[in-house]
């Protein structure tokens, strides 16, 4: 078994098999439980015929069972996206989990879809109820050390694995079987009472195309623009994104990126992201229209955002565009549930029928332009002496990326960072260039930021415009483009803090450690288990073997300095790790 749940237990399973809506709409087991209707997974096929009664025969379904019932649905990502947003009115949205597909559907040109999606809702209200979950870690063939590179905090995770996100790579479901694998880890993520069964429903239907959903708004008022032209073909804007889309001639571009504001409350230069909901999916469409009509026909449209948001930007574009691809960006975010926050997605419609992708005619031997369309295999390792060593012995190690992309990982350390709270990594941007352009076609997002996608699009020999609202912001942009022209790498490592944070919690003051950090922890631990219990800040001062200013200056809070109180520790060695609890045994604390 891939995973451990503690303190559950196992729900039992019955099974059934429907076909139509009406026949849903005729089920009266609405006992509490777990629901699980899997629908076909077939990529060639991917919606439902009468896609809205469908939708309508769960909502009655929903509206009939009790209060605490879970509904999950195991999909296509489009079913999905239709599926979540005539939903989730009636329904709690609890979570959007992608599961890899045991067998990758390829097509010529095209880009394999790797993952299906399986939704979750809740009748209730408030947080999901489930158990602690954990993923056990994997190890590299050729190493025989974890895939992940622990460092110095070794002894703050658990001895079986890290604690489950919501990108299930560790199993598979296949596009047509029963998913045996999802069903297994649903009996013990939700194995807590009330709950004593999971009730799977595999669903039988034929395909249809896409339904109409509509969505627009009109444009909001911005500010002035201000255009700083590096050189033909090579624009950086500042102004409102809507009115310096509003000049750009139609069908003149070849790729449009977004990463939009999240109106999730981050700090942006010059952005109100508590924009009231309505509003701010208005502005979405009317930007998102804009975008429609500056690309040229057959090209390609790509918004990244989170997978409920990702859903109404889904329904928007399915009335301009062409759907083409759904890509997962495993991009792993701050811990702020038991499940880990880790799936991003990237929706990607084209004007009209979509070509084939540029990327994926790749050269026997990769080039600078090609090599970010080649990843790592998910069994090996990233450690720079097991990569070196594989390259040097020709090791099978690289394989052609699909839509699920695990390896890229997000600017975490300050150095790598400039003044902007939200950096994606350049990696992501040049993959995202490269795949769905050539060298010599045009790029455009129009949040650029401090420069990240214009300038994967210059390192990439594309021509490229940036659009961005902040003066702040942009004159970052036009000093990084300025370095790279003059030979420095703008995305190099850097002694400088920036101000900005992606993270609420403060950031520590640069200090000298008289006592490191990890003794300190192990110190707390071994407190820990003499009083029975995590100590509190008294406990320690009186206890401990080291003044509590250490703690008070070298951790941003408490729950850090009792990390490894609260696990077992692990090794990165594979025969060397901690002999692992049963499914219903917890960790002491």
């Amino acid at each position: 078994m891939a995973h451990l749940s503690e303190n559950n237990v196992r729900l039992g399973i019955e099974r059934l098999e429907i076909t139509s809506p009406d026949a849903l709409l005729q089920a009266k087991q609405h006992r509490t439980g777990v629901w699980l209707f899997s629908l076909p997974r077939e990529p060639s096929a991917p919606l439902l015929v009468d896609l809205g009664r469908w939708a309508y025969a769960l909502k009655a379904f929903a509206d009939g069972a009790q209060e605490n019932t879970i509904i999950c649905i195991l999909t296509t990502p489009p079913s999905a996206a239709v599926l979540c947003s005539l939903l989730q009115h009636c329904l709690q949205y609890q979570l959007w989990v992608s599961v890899k597909l045991a067998r990758p559907v390829r097509a010529p040109g095209k880009l394999s879809n790797n993952h299906a999606a399986l939704l979750i809702f809740t009748k209730y209200k408030g947080s999901l109820k489930h158990t602690k979950t954990r993923i056990g870690y994997t190890y590299c063939p050729h190493c025989d050390h974890t895939t992940k590179d622990y460092g110095g905090k070794k002894h703050t995770y658990h001895s079986y694995g890290t604690v489950m996100s919501d990108v299930w790579r560790d199993i598979t479901c296949d596009a047509l079987e029963p998913p045996l694998e999802v069903i297994d880890r649903l009996r013990d993520l939700f194995g807590l009472p009330p709950y004593r069964v999971l009730y799977h429903v595999a669903v039988k239907a034929g395909t249809t195309s896409m339904p109409i959903l509509s969505a627009t708004g009109k444009f909001p008022r911005g500010v002035a623009q201000a255009t700083s032209r590096l050189d033909d073909g090579h624009m950086l804007m500042r102004g409102d994104c809507l009115e310096v889309l509003q000049t750009i001639p139609g069908e003149s571009l070849d790729f449009c990126f977004a990463d939009p504001p999240y109106n999730l409350k981050k700090k942006y230069d010059n952005w109100d992201d508590t924009l009231e909901i309505k509003e701010y999916f208005k502005w979405c469409d009317a930007w998102l229209t804009e975008l429609s009509r500056v690309l040229k026909p057959g090209r390609t449209l790509a918004v990244l955002n989170i997978p409920l948001w990702a859903v109404r930007h889904f329904t928007h574009l399915s009335t301009l565009m062409t759907y083409q691809n759904w890509i997962v960006w495993e991009g792993l975010s701050l811990p702020v549930r038991m499940i880990m926050p880790a799936n991003y997605a990237i929706v990607c419609f084209s004007k009209g029928e979509p070509r084939n992708l540029p990327g994926l005619n790749l050269p026997a031997s990769p080039t600078n332009d090609t090599r970010d369309l080649l990843s790592i295999k998910e069994s090996y390792c990233i450690r720079a002496s097991c990569v070196n060593q594989r390259q040097l012995l020709g090791a099978d190690d690289r394989i052609l990326i699909g839509d699920l992309w695990w390896d890229i990982h997000r600017l975490k350390h300050n150095s790598r960072r400039v003044d902007h709270p939200c950096q994606l990594p350049p990696t992501l941007m040049r993959r995202l260039i490269a795949l769905f352009t050539q060298p010599g076609e045009s790029v455009l997002d129009p949040f650029n930021g401090v420069g990240t996608t214009t300038l994967a699009a210059e390192e990439l020999a594309r021509a490229f415009v940036g659009i961005e609202l902040s003066e702040h912001y942009h004159g970052i942009a036009i000093r990084r483009h300025d370095e790279l022209r003059r030979g420095l790498d703008p995305f190099r490592k850097q002694k400088q803090t920036p101000k900005s944070k992606n993270s609420p919690v403060a950031r520590l003051k640069k200090q000298r450690y008289l006592v490191p950090k990890k003794t300190l922890q192990l110190e707390v631990k071994r407190i820990a288990k003499q009083v029975g219990r995590l100590p509190t800040r008294e406990e320690v001062d009186l206890l401990g073997k080291y003044p509590i200013s250490y703690y008070d200056d070298y951790f941003i809070s408490w729950g850090e300095v009792c990390a490894a109180a609260r696990t077992t520790g692990m090794t990165e060695t594979r025969h060397s790790t901690h002999t692992v609890r049963s499914d219903n045994q917890l960790s002491l604390f």
